[in-house]
């Protein structure tokens, strides 16, 4: 007892170290503030001295140095709010475990492990972050002699105590001493925990198999497989976080790209990082990307996402777009049109032709034939120009330019009557008017030759899509009609500017090797979750825009909803050179073990899966009438208490099945529950009514799968039904309306309760 006393006033005293910080930080913002404005004010006042060459440069350094010192300033005050903010989330729970030691005959030392570091005004350390090397002693360290390393070295220390700690708002809640990584008793309480719309930062229970992903620093391609409720996006954040703090001399946050499967997914893990104590990273769907790559074009959004994943439909054209076999055509295309050039148009202003597409094939002939084609197109464009400058010459010995610029001249001098009126300036102004107005009948010529449209980009790539040879047709199982049919399809789709997300992927591949095509969002590290739903296009495509970034694939492949190929079977073709990191997660963290031992039997790939020890009531089948299945799920939500702290999920296979239910719902339920069917939604409310295809990757305190009737028969449904059931921690009740689907028929009685 006096051992938890002495602790509950040791979290008091560090939450006062944090309330002191938190308050000198906020004096030394309104210092900073201050000092910003009357910077701002000062360099507005700044002039740029022309009275001499010397006078000039003297000011235009003097003003440079000023934009530093405030950007200096604006850099601080970005740093101090982010900690801040750290320091309001650790405010409350500012630490979660223990650590003693002893180091050769050095005296024991005491460590206390937060999500971030923590010093007093004696710059003794109070808490350290749960990145730091020595904290790892923590998580893999056990009792007794046993070491920590850094990047240089080895230490040897002999580990006397871990202590694990559950604190809200200040108060000691639960300690509990142990020789383990995770104590089973800790974790099982913090599993049990109602779930959020916000996935939780659970820094305190990584276990030993995350912990190695987290700080694996050596692999710079890594594959993550795990079962669902194994851990696997929340290991994919902590390594963010882990990378973000090792690299943090070097790496902007701005630098790591994450991939996440839809915006409603993205909202749900948003938060996970600055629970961390870092910055969100930019999480973008794969079709935001390509939107950013291609702004001049729509990109079609997928429409047959649930029908996929309901029934494993296989496009057999999209499939063939999305796997590496066109890909790996691009380079011989490119090489093949060298020598002749790309397909080039014609220039035109206001329908008139400029430069015609043969005279700009000829220039493209003259340039190095040695030098590869995006830099003969590069020396192209300045060829063509320079070319438009003297087309501009010409424009402006003609009379009606002559005529115009008289006019806008006189106009001037009307409006002014202050301009001096001498011939010498009239003269210059003349000429000044007059290059106006031919730039400006020439400038989208100079704009479109500045982005390359010279060339033909759409033409292009329908003549590589036609140079696609019969053996890959027929590997792919696709007729010579089928695939005109979708060159035809692709056309019309060109006319109208839009593209569908695998021909956008394609035509970005293409028009790279056409032109030095410059890429506004550099990436360091890239980090896809439900690698499942991304074809092994989309990674080559990362691969070839970013080359030397490190990549960290994540997903579960019994979630899987394309009917793509996947990206673990190709591996050795986008990573030849490389050795890829490879874990499995095979214990499920979300579920009681009754859930997912039910939920096991609907694999549809073989995996040894392993269950917490959490323990909960058996799932229930409940097989009804439509009228007792509404009564049966109003009575389910009337337990205000649960529904206070627990999430409860109504998922249906289907979209129309969740509108249907929901028009069905009385006014009183209505106003309870939230219909999801779009990823643009967000989980406002407690009880919420979702389709099976975007509930994957989330998590529910209590799930209902409605209407598990006779359209749950196929090998498809069993993954469809693996993934409804897996959405549940706590509970799960199945309602099958009249019929009952055989998969439920012949599961395993001894895993289900009836009623």
């Amino acid at each position: 007892m006096e051992e938890r006393l002495l602790e509950q006033q040791h979290v008091e005293s560090t939450i006062q170290v944090i309330q002191n910080e938190q308050e000198l930080i906020k004096k030394q913002q309104d210092t900073l503030q201050d000092t910003l404005q009357s910077q701002l004010k000062e360099i507005s006042d700044k002039r740029i001295n022309t009275g001499s060459e010397e006078a000039f440069y003297e000011s235009v350094l003097e003003y440079q140095q000023h934009e530093q010192e405030l950007m200096l300033r604006y850099q601080t005050a970005e740093s101090q709010e982010k900690r801040l903010k750290t320091l309001t989330t650790m405010s409350g729970n500012p630490y979660f475990a223990r650590i003693d030691f002893t180091e050769g005959n050095e005296p024991k030392e005491t460590l206390y492990l937060g999500i971030s570091s923590l010093r007093d005004s004696k710059e003794e350390t109070i808490v350290i972050d749960w990145r730091a090397p020595i904290a790892n002693l923590y998580y893999e360290g056990e009792l007794g002699p046993t070491f920590y390393q850094t990047d240089t070295d080895e230490f040897e220390v002999e580990l006397l105590l871990k202590r694990q700690f559950k604190i809200s708002d200040g108060q000691l809640l639960s300690m509990v001493d142990t020789s383990e990584v995770i104590n089973d008793e800790f974790l099982l309480e913090i599993l049990d925990e109602a779930s959020s719309s916000q996935m939780k930062n659970i820094v305190s229970t990584i276990q030993k198999a995350q912990n190695q992903i987290i700080r694996d620093t050596t692999s710079k391609v890594m594959l993550i497989e795990g079962i669902a409720g194994s851990g696997k996006t929340s290991a994919l954040l902590q390594r963010i976080a882990f990378l973000l703090y090792r690299n943090r001399k070097w790496l902007d946050d701005q630098q790591v790209l994450l991939f996440s499967p839809n915006h409603l997914f993205s909202d749900y893990i948003a938060m996970v990082l600055p629970s961390l104590g870092e910055s969100e990273v930019p999480t973008r769907t794969f079709r935001s990307f390509l939107q950013n790559l291609l702004p001049n074009y729509e990109i079609i959004k997928e429409e047959q996402q649930e029908e996929n994943f309901l029934t494993g439909a296989n496009d057999r054209v999209e499939k063939l777009k999305n796997g590496l076999a066109l890909v790996q055509q691009i380079p011989n295309y490119l090489q093949s049109i060298t020598n002749f050039g790309p397909l080039f148009r014609d220039l035109k202003v206001k329908g008139d032709t400029y430069i015609t597409k043969q005279q700009i094939r000829q220039w493209y002939q003259e340039t190095n034939p040695q030098l590869p084609l995006y830099q003969r197109t590069q020396l192209l464009q300045t060829k063509i120009l320079k070319k438009i400058g003297g087309l501009e010459k010409e424009e402006a010995k003609k009379s009606w330019v002559k005529e115009a610029t008289r006019e806008k001249v006189q106009e001037i001098f009307e409006n002014d009557p202050n301009l001096e009126d001498s011939e010498e300036n009239e003269r210059r102004l003349f000429n000044k008017v007059r290059r106006q107005i031919v730039r400006k009948k020439f400038r989208a010529m100079t704009r479109g030759v500045n982005q390359f449209q010279f060339i033909h980009f759409p033409k292009q790539y329908l003549h590589f899509l036609k140079q696609t040879t019969g053996d890959l047709l027929k590997a792919a199982e696709i007729s010579e009609d089928e695939w005109l049919q979708s060159i035809q399809q692709t056309r019309q789709s060109l006319r109208t500017r839009q593209l569908s997300q695998e021909d956008a992927l394609l035509y970005t591949l293409l028009v790279r090797g056409l032109y030095p095509m410059s890429i506004e969002q550099k990436a360091r590290f890239i980090f896809v979750d439900e690698m499942q739903d991304f074809p092994p296009a989309q990674v080559a495509l990362l691969r070839e825009l970013y080359p030397k970034a490190g990549m960290t694939l994540c997903g579960d492949l019994n979630q899987k909803v394309f009917g793509n190929e996947t990206i673990v079977h190709s591996l050795d073709q986008l990573f030849p050179t490389e050795t890829v990191a490879r874990y499995q997660l095979t214990t499920s963290y979300r579920s009681t073990e009754e859930i997912t031992n039910f939920a096991n039997q609907f694999l549809s790939q073989e995996d040894q899966v392993k269950t917490t020890a959490r323990r909960g009531p058996l799932p229930r089948i409940i097989q009804t009438q439509p009228d007792k299945a509404m009564q049966w799920l109003a009575n389910e939500l009337q337990d205000e208490e649960k529904n206070r702290r627990w999430r409860t999920a109504i998922i249906c296979k289907t979209t129309d099945e969740c509108e249907t239910l929901y028009a069905s719902l009385t006014n009183d339920l209505k106003e309870k529950i939230q219909l999801i069917v779009s990823e643009e939604d967000f989980m406002k409310r407690p009880i919420m009514i979702i389709p099976a295809f975007l509930a994957k990757g989330l998590e529910f305190d209590r799930v209902v799968a409605w209407n598990i009737n006779q359209a749950f028969q196929t090998e498809q449904d069993k993954l469809v039904l693996y993934t409804i059931a897996t959405r549940a921690m706590h509970e799960l009740s199945l309602i099958a309306i009249e019929t009952i689907s055989p998969l439920l028929a012949t599961a395993d009685s001894t895993t289900y309760t009836t009623k």
